[in-house]
């Protein structure tokens, strides 16, 4: 399994995280399950099918050449078969309202083929192209959609506010505006409401420490991450990831990028 991260252009990093690509040129692995945990940070993914096997959805549908991937409040899991190739874009919270000019809620927990929020012919353009060369396409290509947007400064601000947002009514007086206001131009922003986004930001949290701790320290990290106690951590770890915590490390992935994780499933 080969993963690697690219930076984008400077003018986009308020908007795109990273561009990526995921591939597995390994034909020995019958089926790979990937999980799909809730997560903030919406993703456009161009799959590879010439060469390679496609996603497979929890429907049995192949999953278009090129589509979006919304803001997600719940798990999914899908499969591939055999070797495969992706790349994608991971964008902040706030960015495809940005570029494609919709609500984001439109998009939150759907996976749109592309060309039904925009026309376009961007998943020709990636094929059969390397990784940098897509690397370059889609710097042009979503540099071209910024030029046509309106960005919400007040969420953007909130977006990249470090350490999260402690008190509601505080920020939405330092920003001059009511907080119902607030919470009304986060949630089209974004797609959620900025309550259950600091939980799902709270839960990212909880994979990272994770994976790096052994499953007897659950009560450690629930009290870090003020939960109110294990068990209420443990009941929101399963409805984010569909799975308790022991069941997250008890299975190790053989693959991940962000918040989805690929599994090869037990016999």
């Amino acid at each position: 399994m080969q993963y690697r991260q690219y930076a984008p252009i400077d003018s986009l990093k308020h908007l795109v995280r990273y561009y990526w690509s995921l591939d597995s040129r390994q034909n020995s692995i019958s089926q790979l399950s990937i999980h799909s945990f809730a997560d903030r940070y919406p993703r456009l993914i161009f799959q590879d099918i010439e060469c390679f096997e496609p996603i497979i959805n929890e429907t049995g549908e192949e999953m278009p050449l090129c589509y979006l991937k919304g803001v997600r409040t719940r798990p999914t899991e899908a499969f591939t078969h055999g070797a495969f190739s992706h790349f994608g874009v991971s964008f902040y919270p706030h960015a495809l309202s940005a570029f494609f000019g919709i609500d984001s809620d439109e998009l939150t927990n759907t996976v749109p083929n592309i060309n039904l929020v925009c026309r376009c012919d961007l998943g020709e353009r990636l094929r059969f192209k390397t990784q940098l060369e897509r690397v370059a396409i889609l710097d042009s290509f979503l540099l071209e959609k910024m030029t046509k947007m309106s960005l919400d400064f007040t969420v953007q601000s909130i977006i990249h506010k470090k350490g999260g947002v402690d008190n509601m009514e505080m920020l939405a007086s330092s920003l001059r505006i009511s907080e119902r206001q607030l919470q009304r131009r986060f949630k089209k922003q974004v797609g959620v409401s900025l309550k259950r986004y600091q939980r799902v930001s709270r839960f990212e949290l909880a994979l990272k420490r994770l994976a790096t701790v052994d499953y007897g320290e659950l009560t450690s990290i629930a009290f870090e991450l003020d939960y109110t106690d294990q068990s209420h951590f443990i009941k929101e770890f399963q409805e984010f990831a569909g799975m308790p915590p022991y069941n997250f490390v008890r299975n190790k992935s053989v693959g991940a990028e962000s918040s989805f994780f690929l599994y090869i499933p037990f016999e």
